[in-house]
């Protein structure tokens, strides 16, 4: 009977780990290795999409963790608003506003959602009493169920690109992603977290 309920515990436990979020990651980076020295400074935060509530959240993030390590960043919300679609102009006079030498965009590139049904199960161990076949009839399994559950997983895909306002290169990019996320500040704190620590490891900010 031990042994059922272990198994039973240690399936509940898998879907427990599974169902559990939101996890972070950068999943690649990449930085221009003729640009050695380069230390980006005054960012301007621009996030691009069509929640108003999570970019203005992310861009606040970025700005309060950069000026965490004394980088000067500023969130574009505060200078320009939301902005729905990609304008130039409007990206232009942000810069010319807020003296910014660097411009850091980000841009959700996917979001998928799969959910995975696992079906209930019904584990069967033969009973302790074999005194005779006719009180072995009686007391021959015990049972322990597992009831049915479904795990949704969502994954969030993101690219964050550094540009250098003078030449208007790319200084840096990364793609990351986060596992079942909240959309809440601590989520975007991890995730910008990770974003700023490859920033450091690239050397693209100091």
């Amino acid at each position: 009977m031990k042994n059922v309920i272990f198994v039973a515990m240690g399936i509940a436990l898998s879907l427990l780990v599974a169902a559990c979020g939101p996890k972070e990651k950068v999943t690649s980076s990449w930085a221009d290795p003729s640009l050695k020295g380069y230390s980006a400074d005054n960012i301007l935060v621009l996030g691009m999409g069509r929640d108003e509530v999570n970019l203005k959240l992310w861009e606040n993030v970025f700005v309060d963790l950069f000026s965490a390590d004394n980088v000067r960043a500023m969130a574009s919300h505060k200078v320009i608003g939301t902005v729905p679609e990609p304008d130039e102009k409007i990206i232009r006079e942000a810069i010319k506003k807020t003296g910014a030498s660097s411009v850091l965009i980000t841009h959700m590139v996917d979001s998928k959602s799969k959910t995975n049904n696992y079906h209930g199960s019904l584990h069967f161990v033969p009973g302790g009493f074999y005194g005779g076949m006719y009180g072995y009839y009686g007391n021959t399994y015990s049972s322990v169920y597992t009831p049915p559950s479904h795990i949704t997983r969502t994954v969030v895909r993101l690219e964050s690109n550094l540009y250098d306002v003078a030449t208007a290169s790319l200084v840096w990019s990364a793609q990351s992603e986060a596992i079942n996320p909240k959309l809440l500040r601590t989520d975007f704190e991890r995730i910008v977290g990770l974003l700023i620590a490859d920033m450091k490891k690239s050397g693209v900010v100091h």
